[in-house]
């Protein structure tokens, strides 16, 4: 049976406008950092804690865009194992820190003009290219 995972992803932007996208290890495709929250965690902290270990960013401030969810969301890993994403997607206002990998999710951090993005992974991804778009 599917479960249900809730999650939080942050568009970080920087001062010229660009925003930090992340490239996962041995993906081609980039997407928007983030992850699933722990038992009993909000949004708030799981989009904190997840930056800071995904991009070492420090989020300091932070505002609800959109939550993702629906069929679109569905997933089937290679293990049989199924389920549906809610994710809330926030615009990070403010932030401290340089953006660094780590080397075990995240290959590669970059910002990017919103007019200039890369082909996105996922349902968040795309939602945040509506978005901008």
């Amino acid at each position: 049976m599917p479960v249900n995972l809730v999650g939080a992803a942050g568009a970080v932007f920087n001062p010229a406008g660009g925003v930090l996208l992340q490239r996962k290890v041995g993906a081609e495709r980039w997407t928007v950092p983030g992850g699933i929250c722990e038992l009993g965690e909000s949004f708030e902290d799981a989009l904190r804690r997840e930056l800071l270990e995904e991009t070492s960013l420090v989020v300091q401030g932070a505002e609800l865009l959109d939550v993702v969810s629906g069929a679109q969301t569905f997933k089937r890993l290679d293990n049989g194992h199924e389920f549906y994403s809610y994710t809330a997607l926030f615009r990070v206002t403010h932030w401290s820190g340089t953006p660094l990998p780590d080397g075990l999710e995240g290959e590669e951090l970059r910002f990017f003009a919103p007019h200039a993005l890369p082909p996105l992974a996922g349902p968040v991804g795309r939602r945040l290219a509506g978005l901008l778009g």
